[in-house]
Protein backbone atom coordinates (compact mmCIF):
# COMPACT_ATOMS: atom_id res chain seq x y z
CA UNK A 1 0.00 0.00 0.00
CA UNK A 2 1.30 3.61 -0.65
CA UNK A 3 1.73 5.85 1.87
CA UNK A 4 -1.03 8.30 0.54
CA UNK A 5 -3.57 5.31 0.89
CA UNK A 6 -2.08 4.59 4.16
CA UNK A 7 -2.26 7.94 5.81
CA UNK A 8 -5.87 8.62 4.20
CA UNK A 9 -7.16 4.99 5.63
CA UNK A 10 -5.57 6.24 9.50
CA UNK A 11 -6.99 9.54 8.78
CA UNK A 12 -10.72 7.73 8.56
CA UNK A 13 -9.97 4.83 11.54
CA UNK A 14 -8.60 7.45 13.81
CA UNK A 15 -11.69 9.94 13.13
CA UNK A 16 -9.29 12.72 12.22
CA UNK A 17 -11.17 13.66 9.27
CA UNK A 18 -13.31 16.44 10.58
CA UNK A 19 -15.05 19.26 8.87
CA UNK A 20 -16.86 22.39 10.33
CA UNK A 21 -20.25 23.19 11.17
CA UNK A 22 -20.69 25.29 7.56
CA UNK A 23 -19.73 22.34 5.58
CA UNK A 24 -21.52 19.91 7.59
CA UNK A 25 -24.49 22.17 6.75
CA UNK A 26 -23.68 22.43 3.05
CA UNK A 27 -23.07 18.89 2.41
CA UNK A 28 -26.05 17.67 4.78
CA UNK A 29 -28.64 19.98 4.31
CA UNK A 30 -29.09 20.34 7.83
CA UNK A 31 -29.01 23.92 9.31
CA UNK A 32 -26.18 25.64 11.57
CA UNK A 33 -28.82 26.18 13.46
CA UNK A 34 -30.34 22.22 13.54
CA UNK A 35 -26.78 21.30 14.27
CA UNK A 36 -26.28 23.63 16.99
CA UNK A 37 -30.12 22.22 18.99
CA UNK A 38 -29.03 18.71 18.05
CA UNK A 39 -25.71 18.96 19.80
CA UNK A 40 -27.59 20.77 22.84
CA UNK A 41 -29.73 17.70 22.91
CA UNK A 42 -27.00 15.57 23.12
CA UNK A 43 -27.56 13.71 19.59
CA UNK A 44 -24.46 14.69 17.93
CA UNK A 45 -21.37 15.84 19.27
CA UNK A 46 -18.45 17.75 17.89
CA UNK A 47 -15.01 18.99 19.16
CA UNK A 48 -14.38 22.64 19.30
CA UNK A 49 -11.10 25.01 18.93
CA UNK A 50 -9.86 26.52 21.93
CA UNK A 51 -12.43 29.68 21.96
CA UNK A 52 -14.75 26.90 22.24
CA UNK A 53 -16.40 29.10 19.04
CA UNK A 54 -15.81 26.94 16.03
CA UNK A 55 -17.00 23.17 15.96
CA UNK A 56 -15.54 20.50 13.48
CA UNK A 57 -17.51 17.09 12.84
CA UNK A 58 -16.07 13.53 12.68
CA UNK A 59 -17.08 11.38 9.87
CA UNK A 60 -18.75 9.32 12.17
CA UNK A 61 -21.00 12.53 13.42
CA UNK A 62 -21.52 13.38 9.41
CA UNK A 63 -23.14 10.38 8.86
CA UNK A 64 -25.37 10.45 11.94
CA UNK A 65 -26.50 14.29 10.84
CA UNK A 66 -27.45 12.74 7.19
CA UNK A 67 -29.22 9.94 8.47
CA UNK A 68 -31.09 11.86 10.85
CA UNK A 69 -32.37 14.22 7.90
CA UNK A 70 -33.27 11.52 5.71
CA UNK A 71 -35.64 10.39 8.66
CA UNK A 72 -37.08 13.87 9.23
CA UNK A 73 -37.13 14.10 5.62
CA UNK A 74 -39.46 10.93 5.58
CA UNK A 75 -41.97 12.37 8.19
CA UNK A 76 -40.14 11.05 11.37
CA UNK A 77 -40.54 13.41 14.67
CA UNK A 78 -36.63 14.20 15.51
CA UNK A 79 -37.19 11.78 18.86
CA UNK A 80 -37.87 9.54 15.85
CA UNK A 81 -35.29 10.11 13.88
CA UNK A 82 -32.89 9.95 16.40
CA UNK A 83 -33.98 6.78 17.71
CA UNK A 84 -33.83 5.33 14.18
CA UNK A 85 -30.39 6.61 13.62
CA UNK A 86 -29.08 4.69 16.97
CA UNK A 87 -30.54 1.66 15.30
CA UNK A 88 -28.70 2.23 12.02
CA UNK A 89 -25.03 3.27 13.45
CA UNK A 90 -23.78 -0.47 13.21
CA UNK A 91 -24.09 0.68 8.89
CA UNK A 92 -21.06 3.65 10.06
CA UNK A 93 -18.77 1.00 11.89
CA UNK A 94 -19.45 -1.29 8.72
CA UNK A 95 -18.34 0.83 6.08
CA UNK A 96 -15.30 2.49 8.25
CA UNK A 97 -14.72 -1.23 8.79
CA UNK A 98 -14.93 -1.77 4.71
CA UNK A 99 -12.87 1.25 4.19
CA UNK A 100 -9.86 0.25 6.44
CA UNK A 101 -9.50 -3.31 6.05
CA UNK A 102 -10.31 -3.40 1.93
CA UNK A 103 -8.83 -0.17 0.18
CA UNK A 104 -5.32 -1.39 -0.07
CA UNK A 105 -4.42 1.70 -2.56
CA UNK A 106 -6.30 4.32 -4.58
CA UNK A 107 -4.68 6.06 -7.92
CA UNK A 108 -5.27 8.11 -10.33
CA UNK A 109 -5.08 6.81 -14.25
CA UNK A 110 -6.62 9.84 -15.75
CA UNK A 111 -8.75 12.78 -15.93
CA UNK A 112 -11.81 12.14 -13.68
CA UNK A 113 -10.59 8.57 -13.72
CA UNK A 114 -9.08 6.38 -11.00
CA UNK A 115 -8.25 3.11 -9.93
CA UNK A 116 -9.10 1.38 -6.04
CA UNK A 117 -7.17 -1.68 -5.37
CA UNK A 118 -9.24 -3.69 -2.78
CA UNK A 119 -7.38 -6.39 -1.94
CA UNK A 120 -7.07 -10.32 -2.57
CA UNK A 121 -10.07 -12.34 -3.25
CA UNK A 122 -10.62 -15.01 -0.28
CA UNK A 123 -11.16 -17.82 -2.58
CA UNK A 124 -7.86 -17.49 -4.86
CA UNK A 125 -5.60 -15.12 -2.86
CA UNK A 126 -3.92 -14.89 -6.49
CA UNK A 127 -6.00 -12.43 -7.89
CA UNK A 128 -7.27 -9.41 -6.79
CA UNK A 129 -10.44 -7.38 -7.02
CA UNK A 130 -10.25 -3.41 -7.85
CA UNK A 131 -12.47 -0.76 -8.87
CA UNK A 132 -12.69 1.50 -12.20
CA UNK A 133 -13.93 5.05 -11.55
CA UNK A 134 -14.66 6.88 -14.52
CA UNK A 135 -16.58 10.35 -15.06
CA UNK A 136 -20.10 8.65 -15.03
CA UNK A 137 -19.44 5.26 -13.60
CA UNK A 138 -17.81 2.57 -11.12
CA UNK A 139 -17.21 -0.92 -11.89
CA UNK A 140 -15.99 -3.40 -10.15
CA UNK A 141 -13.10 -6.44 -12.15
CA UNK A 142 -10.89 -8.85 -11.27
CA UNK A 143 -6.91 -9.46 -11.85
CA UNK A 144 -4.25 -11.57 -11.35
CA UNK A 145 -2.33 -10.13 -8.25
CA UNK A 146 1.02 -8.77 -8.83
CA UNK A 147 3.57 -11.33 -7.60
CA UNK A 148 4.93 -8.28 -5.23
CA UNK A 149 1.56 -7.90 -3.54
CA UNK A 150 1.29 -11.65 -3.08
Amino acid sequence: MDSLSEQIRQMIISKQLKISMSEVSRVTGVSTSQLRYWEKKGYISSDQDEQNKNHYFSFPTIFQVFTIKVFLDQGFTLTMAVKKQQERCELHKIFTRFIADCIMEIKQTGEKQGEVKLGPLTEDPTKEVYAVITDDKTSLHVRNRNKADN
